[in-house]
């Protein structure tokens, strides 16, 4: 192949390449776009109380968790409050006991990213907690970890298909009581 063949094949692979890569970033933030959060309910469990949005349906209350749906998309737009054994998660992921909140964080994210997932960012709190974003094969994924002592925690969890449901999240996170 001469020069100008390569170049014109590297260019046309390139734009190739660069268009997949518009359309799958397109793809990542379908679904349902989110409203305003309805007006906050509180549920709670042995060792936390959290706020959810109104217009979320509890789907399953144990002891030491809650599950939520939401109805614009049942299936996609989910959310979970659970107490969670941050050694456990560590261990789990190969990686060696203790470990600060932000490095659970890190550990719970490698667990998931065998499924694809992917964090984007994260976001140590003042209160201790670390927050995060990132993606999944239905859209996006905020995850919470906040510690209840020195191995447990309670971690929230929250799936949709777009960041138009940061509102949602916020609710979630901000409410979030343990102890």
């Amino acid at each position: 192949m001469d020069g100008v063949r390569q170049r014109r094949c590297a260019w046309r692979f390139a734009f190739a390449v660069g268009v997949l890569g518009i359309v799958l970033a397109a793809c990542g933030d379908t679904g349902p776009d989110a409203g305003p959060p309805g007006d906050p309910q509180t549920v709670c469990a042995i060792n936390f109380c959290i706020d959810y949005p109104g217009d979320w349906t509890v789907l399953e209350e144990g002891d030491d968790f809650v599950t939520f749906a939401h109805p614009a998309d049942p299936e996609i737009v989910l959310a979970s409050a659970a107490q969670v054994n941050m050694e456990g998660v560590v261990t789990q992921a190969g990686e060696s006991w203790p470990q600060l909140t932000d490095g659970v964080v890190r550990a719970f994210w490698s667990l998931l990213g065998e499924t694809g997932a992917r964090l984007s960012t994260l976001d140590p709190r003042r209160d201790g907690s670390v927050a995060s974003l990132g993606t999944h094969e239905n859209g996006r994924l905020w995850l919470l970890i906040a510690p209840i002592d020195s191995t447990n925690a309670v971690g929230v969890e929250v799936r949709a298909p777009n960041t138009t449901w940061s509102s949602h999240v916020d609710v979630f996170f901000d409410s979030l009581r343990v102890g």
